[in-house]
């Protein structure tokens, strides 16, 4: 769970890093500056000065948005689901060894060869299901985390649809040195999001 959380980060860094890119470096063609100039007066005219970047705590939307908790709950019962069935193939193996064992007096030297093989060969199942339910389980946690993410983009769309913020970004701890506390929109982006996603259900 912390690798795909670790993989989540790293790529909101750098797609923060290729926004602030385009945003510092954008240049205005003269052609289009001048048919849009006449349109951007009236705009300006209805709406308020706006600031090019919000941005929310990550950390405050994982703890508070109600699809996300669900997603945990559904995430640990699985991881839990995949644990159990684990143990139970580890422990199966373990009772049939035990009993081998008690039994190995009263075997011959090609039963107990032909048993080894057998034990060598279960082990090597197990440990090849056990791998693939992790590799099914990491799959199944990155698409429920996109799942979560998709839904914020698109929920931010229904948020500034009044097109006061050029940019909304997902704060993560270590990724920002310095934030402008007034531009922070936490609150009001996650009473949205839970209204937003309470009335999307039957």
């Amino acid at each position: 769970m912390n690798k795909g959380l670790l993989a989540l980060n790293i790529f909101l860094f750098i797609a923060v890093g290729i926004l602030f890119i385009l945003f510092f470096n954008k240049k205005t063609d003269p052609v289009i500056e001048n048919k849009t100039r006449s349109s951007e007066v009236n705009d300006s005219l209805d709406r308020s000065p706006c600031s090019p970047v919000a941005y929310f705590d990550m950390d405050s939307v994982e703890a508070n948005f109600t699809e996300f908790k669900k997603m945990q709950t559904e995430v640990v019962a699985r991881e839990a689901k995949i644990n159990d069935s684990i143990n139970q193939m580890r422990s199966a193996f373990q009772s049939y060894y035990m009993q081998l064992q008690r039994q190995s007096a009263n075997l011959t030297q090609g039963q107990k060869d032909s048993l080894g093989n057998q034990l060598a060969q279960m082990d090597m199942d197990i440990k090849n299901r056990a791998s693939d339910m992790n590799q099914r389980y990491q799959a199944y946690y990155m698409n429920k985390q996109q799942e979560i993410i998709t839904k914020i983009k698109n929920f931010c769309r229904e948020f500034n649809k009044d097109r006061k913020y050029s940019y909304i970004i997902a704060k993560e701890p270590g990724l920002f040195y310095y934030t402008d506390t007034s531009y922070n929109v936490t609150g009001e982006l996650l009473k949205g999001l839970n209204a937003f996603y309470s009335k999307k259900k039957p």
